[in-house]
């Protein structure tokens, strides 16, 4: 009974970190099923939406366990993190290891170091200078460009632990970026607006939540993807409505 309460704990624990990481609903089905099927459960219920996870199960003697968490996180697409989680997944179902080196495992799964945040502020700063010179930026748009990539990364870091909201983070992200651009050009430092406004907000687009709505619906799931779809929506609309309060507010010619 100790056994299926560890596997039980890891799925829920499993599941969680997968849905934050930005794994879409049928890839985390896919796994917890498989990780059931390794350890020989029976009477596998899994129930998942990218807020909330439940699992009931069986083991060969008749025990029953079930659970359930609430995620209150959010979404924070990690890459890494999931690519980290997939391995995990594999590597348990391969090879099942003792339940009660699951719980280990994760955690060394998740807090393996990554990249740096200097590294991680470099790709931003190449991928933006990158799109200044697709959308016809000058040198001085570029400068407004960087600057704002950075406090955006700085504010990722730091402001995001205050305000979990991804809606009203948005709106004062774009809002401070489009008012240093405004102020910027009307100092004479950036030439357009649209420019620096644009290139900044591709920080903020969430794509990859995009992608999974779509999947979402496309697989069956109807009813979360559309909630992630207009999910999607409202973030995407947010960072609209921060830059154009900043014009309300202090003017700019949009060109």
């Amino acid at each position: 009974m100790n056994d299926l309460n560890d596997i039980l704990e890891f799925i829920l624990k499993f599941s969680e970190r997968m849905l934050v990481s930005g794994a879409n609903l049928e890839r985390l089905d896919d796994s917890v099923y498989r990780i059931c099927d390794a350890y020989g459960c029976q009477d596998v219920q899994f129930f998942s939406l990218n807020c909330y996870v439940s699992l009931s199960m069986k083991d060969a003697q008749g025990n029953k366990v079930m659970g359930q968490r609430c995620i209150w996180s959010g979404v924070d697409t990690h890459l890494e993190n999931l690519s980290r989680l997939n391995q995990l997944s594999r590597q348990v179902c391969a090879d099942p290891p003792a339940p009660a080196a699951l719980a280990g495992m994760l955690d060394e799964a998740v807090n393996t170091k990554g990249y740096s945040q200097p590294m991680l502020l470099a790709g931003f700063l190449l991928a933006m200078a990158g799109l200044t010179g697709v959308f016809d930026g000058t040198l001085g748009d570029l400068v407004i460009i960087l600057l704002n990539t950075v406090l955006m990364f700085l504010a990722g870091l730091y402001l995001r632990r205050l305000i979990f909201n991804k809606v009203v983070f948005n709106v004062l992200c774009t809002f401070v970026v489009g008012s240093i651009a405004i102020g910027a050009q009307a100092i004479g430092i950036a030439s357009s607006l649209y420019t620096v406004m644009i290139v900044n907000s591709m920080m903020l687009i969430p794509g990859i939540a995009m992608v999974n709505s779509f999947r979402n619906i496309l697989c069956g799931n109807e009813i979360n993807g559309l909630v992630e779809f207009f999910k999607v929506i409202l973030e995407t609309m947010a960072i609209v409505g921060g830059f154009i309060l900043s014009i309300y507010l202090f003017g700019g010619n949009i060109a």
